[in-house]
């Protein structure tokens, strides 16, 4: 990297009544410096380090810096920095380091300058900055000023940052047997299997093959031979004795006790024997066809297990009841369910019949109600929410975003409630992780030309206008190209498949066609179709595994959609849906008792909330001629 020189002129007027104004008490006319920091009477930096004040300790440092001459000057000043850094005022630390003259600082300086850079980088979310920056920072000169600890954090967030997955994992490894408090070593631990988790089979057989550095390389094969053992268990019940003999071979990693019950449930959170199983759905009315899918879906699982469990009879029974239209009769058909034996119930699915469940019934079997309900807070014991919420999309969208460095959104949607519910969503989690929503527009989604919308939302009528008033102050026409405002980091696009496919060209028309666009699923119809969805291009979406990889991989899906061809065209997320709605119910137990647990499904990684709601942590992927390709995991995203 190239080093600009800057200004010999340390501390601008600016920044000293700035700092000035932030701190109080401190004297600094009582403090002398003669070549040393020394004063019996007076306030020290360390002094009030010691009392907690930080930020008044970075001031004083900085007002003593002026009274001594190079390379002291620049040692005290870098420490002043640095308090700065770790109080968050990256701001001011950056204005400083920019009035350092580089030319002036020793190898030793250099080295701490640019870790400095590296941190207030990392802070602007600036991963390729802060790389360059870690470039200066060596392993033999960097003790005087951190410690390894700190550097190595340093370097894991710019890789998380940098979506560099593989590097912040191994970065991980190395930092493991410096953590000492057990908080954060559980925690690095998580991060450390969650993250090797995400990556494919090949990829870690090739991690484990590199690791040649003797330091780690004993440690790296471990981790990757435990995650091998997870990916390829078909069943975490029937894993636990293998990871015991992994625990037992591998005792220098100390893992948590809870990092491996995530990985495999033991006997004690294992379910009592399904039995006899009630799926609630409403199959006549209006929401019969998405309730015949997911019942579909539901019965594919069932009968898949029920092959595998033929030779031991132990298949459970299932009943499946129609909950109509209304509500009128839902507590009964519920309570008919159980005084049929049901061991546990799923659904119903529409909100009102949940809504009358949740508050209304005694709760004495387990309960898997298919969507959610609008008091966040609401908890049974045994009562599950498990739903696709759109709502919680539109979230993930943001914080993907967030972490792929985008500051500045601009929002589209449809002129609806669904439209209004769901990007309100989007922009409290947008606001609530610092981002700036510029501007929003809507669209009549019954129409084909949204062109009145977009120049909206770029700004380009107010371009427009402009030269209109230029026009007549002149008294003449003018040549005009219209310009869009440039503020814009990227475009959060709600829209289903009719609307996501007219949208991009006609943003690409107004010149926004190099502005990242980022989608839920419901951009997406579920189905692959090259000829159509080559209009979204470049688009970013958040969906199910399910969707996001070929069938052909995938012989149970290909099963599916032999099967039902119709319906998965139009509906294939609720096939997924009812998949899963039967596969988790025999890992209930095991998702709530431990909150870092979770089960890979056809709609998404699944965990539990602390209120007993299945949440999904969705796949990536960026259209490309037409197919999504998948996204490399964003580890910060993946690491909750």
């Amino acid at each position: 990297m190239k080093i600009k020189r800057f200004s010999t002129t340390f501390l601008s007027s600016a920044i000293l009544i700035a700092l000035l104004a932030s701190c109080s008490g401190v004297d600094t006319k009582k403090t002398s410096v003669d070549g040393q920091l020394a004063s019996s009477t007076a306030d020290t930096p360390e002094s009030l380090i010691a009392e907690g004040k930080p930020t008044e300790a970075a001031m004083l440092y900085l007002t003593l810096s002026t009274r001594v001459s190079s390379p002291q000057r620049q040692d005290i000043q870098l420490k002043a920095i640095d308090l700065l850094t770790k109080e968050k005022h990256f701001e001011t630390a950056d204005n400083l380091l920019g009035e350092l003259n580089t030319s002036e600082l020793t190898a030793q300086q250099m080295a701490f300058f640019a870790y400095l850079k590296a941190k207030v980088a990392v802070n602007a979310r600036n991963p390729q900055k802060g790389l360059a920056w870690l470039d200066y920072i060596k392993s033999e000169n960097y003790t005087e000023f951190a410690n390894r600890a700190d550097v190595l954090r340093l370097f894991i967030s710019t890789y998380e940052l940098a979506s560099d997955l593989e590097n912040a994992i191994l970065t991980r490894i190395l930092l493991a047997p410096l953590l000492q408090i057990e908080e954060q070593i559980l925690l690095n631990q998580q991060a450390i299997i969650r993250g090797l988790l995400t990556l494919d089979e090949t990829v870690l057989e090739n991690i484990a093959q590199s690791a040649t550095e003797a330091e780690t390389a004993t440690h790296v094969r471990a981790w990757v031979n435990l995650s091998l053992l997870v990916k390829k268990s078909k069943n975490p019940f029937r894993l636990g004795g293998q990871l015991k003999v992994w625990q037992e071979q591998n005792p220098q990693l100390a893992i948590g006790q809870s990092v491996i019950a995530s990985l495999a449930p033991d006997m004690d959170d294992a379910p009592p024997k399904l039995e006899n199983i009630a799926l609630l759905l409403p199959l006549s009315g209006t929401y019969s066809k998405p309730a015949t899918a997911i019942r579909d879906g539901f019965l594919a699982s069932y009968y898949a297990q029920s092959n595998l469990d033929n030779n031991s009879g132990n298949s459970p029974m299932l009943r499946i009841y129609d909950t109509g239209e209304t509500n009128s009769n839902i507590l009964a058909i519920y309570q008919q369910a159980i005084d049929n034996g049901a061991d546990i119930v799923v659904g119903p699915l529409r909100k009102n019949a949940i809504k009358e469940i949740a508050l209304n019934a005694n709760h004495n079997v387990p309960t898997l109600v298919l969507n959610q309900l609008d008091q966040p807070d609401f908890y049974s014991r045994n009562f599950y929410q498990f739903s696709l919420s759109p709502e919680d999309e539109a979230r993930q969208t943001a914080k993907r975003a967030w972490l792929d460095g985008y500051n500045r959104a601009v929002v589209i949607f449809p002129n609806n409630k669904w439209g209004k519910r769901v990007s309100n969503a989007f922009k409290n989690a947008w606001d609530e992780l610092g981002g700036e929503t510029v501007t929003e527009t809507t669209y009549n989604s019954k129409k084909t030309d949204f062109s009145k919308s977009i120049k909206s939302l770029l700004a380009i009528d107010k371009s427009g206008d402009r030269r209109r008033a230029l026009s007549r102050l002149l008294k003449t026409r003018l040549k005009f190209e219209p310009r869009r405002r440039q503020d814009i980091d990227f475009v959060f696009m709600l829209a289903f498949p009719k609307q996501a496919r007219l949208l991009p060209p006609q943003l690409k028309f107004y010149h926004a066609g190099n502005i990242p666009i980022y989608a839920t699923s419901h951009s997406f119809s579920g189905r692959l179709n090259r000829k159509k969805d080559r209009d979204i291009d470049k688009v970013i979406i958040g969906d199910m595994p399910w969707t996001l990889t070929p069938a052909k991989n995938d012989m149970y899906k290909q099963q599916i959609y032999r099967t039902w061809p119709n319906g998965t065209r139009k509906l294939n997320r609720l096939y997924a849906f009812g998949t899963d709605s039967y596969n988790i119910l025999y890992y209930l137990n095991w998702l709530r008792a431990n909150d870092l647990s979770t089960l890979q499904g056809a709609t998404g990684k699944l965990q539990m909330s602390e209120t007993n709601k299945i949440t999904r942590t969705l796949s990536w992927a960026k259209f490309r001629k037409g197919r999504p390709t998948l996204l490399p995991a964003t580890a910060m995203l993946d690491s909750h």
